[in-house]
């Protein structure tokens, strides 16, 4: 048991340099002037200390300390005296604890021993101070608000008050966020050999087939121009590229709070279902993103199935970047099919320079005909006839519009009308939806963090991707998004089908540009579409 001090103990020994320590509210104290406010405080409560171990060094000290006795002690605060430097500890069995127990280690000021005292008093873990920040009841209720898509403090304060329940402030939910989100998906602030450490820990190839992994990744560590690139799938995504030879691309924003690009390829089956291979994050989409992308889908097609993956027919908008990247992974492109949303969303840009809104709609009726044009040859007559019909007005802003179309999108980018790739979707609005799901379910539509965008990429929108579509899995197999080889037929298509052979109408047929399909028009719609066409010109 070790021996209290008092100040009649002296010696020659270390208890003479370092007299018994009572803490009493006195005025005599030789060291008054070198103590803190704070210090008088302890010093008021009438502590006595007892000396219970000697240390050669600090370092040993302060980790005895802090687990003295197996409890748990915080450092409170740290006085200088003339005897030497005192480190405070007090307990902290618990938040909120009201535990009287000190101790204190003395760093000698004449010498490099240092000595732990422990206040003379028992410890008390009955007693609890006023609650401090947001209860546990409550701190509940916000983790369940925040995984039901309410991730900031307004919309959880909002729904605190339709709930009744007692408001915190909007700073304390602010910093409970924070820390929450750190646990979830760790730091906000990521380097790049977090990054890489990552992309090592995933790259392994799971048994899983819904499991996420990297498939492959490129991380330049360079303080002049850093770089990161990952591409990540699983098992049952990237096993639809044994049912299509055309691929679907875009890039798209407003997922990562850095402004980082998310770039996603896939393709679509009979139904024009969207059916993705993988995602891809990168700091840029140019062509050696896109590159990179294509190429990671080809290796991992070749790792897994031992095949060389080659598509022949890119869907996608007017990027130079992502058709270039195709042609230099996969070497040619049959068939570059402009998605025909992204062509509209330009022209209409153009059109707005028109003032006349009579001219300006009967423009875009014509070009809307044009797109539903089954034949190649008859969509370049069809662009001559609206080339000539437009240029007769001999109006300045129209010339420009028609200028701007033709070499836009006839000379440049024409594979935007139905006849361009028969059988193959004419636009990309089938990934368009599917980039509008991850933000909606997701993300919630808020700009996330990489460290954060990370972990939401492989637990919740890959995982839950490949889920979707795993067609083997009897709990998913009612709602399995499986890959259409055909395309269905419903009763209302063969009910207009039925009526349409029942007018007996004169059709012709014709053969396209690569003598391998037939088109069958409609002799009175196509002479309807040619007549709009060729009317006033």
């Amino acid at each position: 048991m070790a021996e209290a001090l008092s100040d009649d103990d002296k010696s020659d020994s270390i208890d003479f340099v370092v007299p018994a320590y009572k803490e009493e509210a006195t005025d005599d104290d030789s060291g008054e002037d070198d103590i803190i406010n704070s210090a008088k405080k302890i010093r008021a409560s009438g502590l006595s200390y007892e000396k219970v171990n000697v240390f050669s060094d600090g370092k040993c000290a302060e980790e005895e300390a802090v687990n003295y006795n197996n409890f748990k002690w915080t450092c409170c605060k740290i006085n200088d005296t003339e005897q030497g430097t005192k480190k405070y500890y007090k307990c902290n069995f618990k938040r909120g604890s009201n535990c009287p127990a000190k101790i204190y280690l003395l760093f000698h000021a004449n010498n490099f021993e240092v000595t732990l005292f422990q206040a003379i008093i028992q410890h008390d873990h009955t007693t609890e101070s006023e609650q401090i920040g947001i209860r546990i009841e409550l701190k509940n209720v916000i983790v369940k608000l925040f995984q039901n898509g309410y991730t900031t403090p307004k919309a959880i304060l909002s729904e605190l008050d339709k709930l009744k329940i007692i408001q915190p402030k909007a700073s304390q939910i602010a910093s409970f966020l924070a820390t929450l989100r750190k646990k979830l998906y760790g730091p906000a602030q990521i380097s790049l050999n977090y990054i890489k450490n990552w992309c090592i820990e995933k790259s392994i190839v799971p048994n899983d087939p819904d499991e996420c992994f990297v498939a492959n990744y490129y991380i330049k560590d360079d303080d002049d121009d850093p770089l990161f690139r990952l591409f990540v799938t699983t098992r049952n995504l990237i096993k639809n590229c044994l049912n299509s030879n055309h691929i679907c691309a875009d890039a798209t924003y407003k997922l990562i709070w850095q402004g980082y690009p998310v770039l996603i390829v896939g393709t679509t089956d009979k139904q024009c279902a969207f059916h993705p291979f993988g995602i891809a994050l990168c700091i840029n989409e140019k062509t050696s993103d896109f590159e990179f992308m294509f190429k990671s889908v080809q290796l991992t097609v070749e790792k897994l199935y031992n095949i060389s993956y080659c598509p022949i027919i890119l869907v996608a908008d007017a990027s130079g970047a992502i058709t270039n990247g195709f042609i230099n992974v996969f070497n040619v492109v049959e068939k570059r099919i402009m998605c025909w949303f992204h062509v509209t969303k330009n022209i209409d840009t153009q059109l707005n320079a028109i003032k006349d809104k009579k001219m300006k709609a009967e423009l875009r009726r014509d070009i809307e005909f044009m797109q539903l044009i089954k034949n190649e040859t008859i969509f370049d007559a069809a662009i001559k006839l609206f080339q000539q019909k437009w240029k007769a007005k001999e109006c300045p802003l129209i010339n420009n519009f028609i200028d701007y179309f033709i070499n836009e999108w006839y000379m440049s980018n024409k594979g935007w009308f139905e006849g361009f790739a028969i059988g193959y979707p004419s636009s990309n609005n089938a990934l368009e939806a599917t980039n509008g799901t991850i933000k909606s379910l997701y993300t919630f539509r808020e700009r996330l963090p990489v460290g954060e965008f990370l972990s939401v990429l492989e637990n919740d929108i890959i995982h839950q991707l490949s889920r979707e579509r795993n067609t083997d899995d009897p709990i998913t197999s009612q709602n399995v998004k499986a890959f259409a080889n055909v395309p269905s037929i419903n009763l209302s298509l063969w009910t207009s089908n039925y009526h349409w052979i029942k007018e007996e109408r004169e059709v012709i047929i014709m053969k396209n540009n690569d003598e391998k399909k037939c088109i069958l028009l409609n002799h009175l719609h196509f002479k309807t579409i040619m007549n709009i066409l060729i009317k006033n010109s």
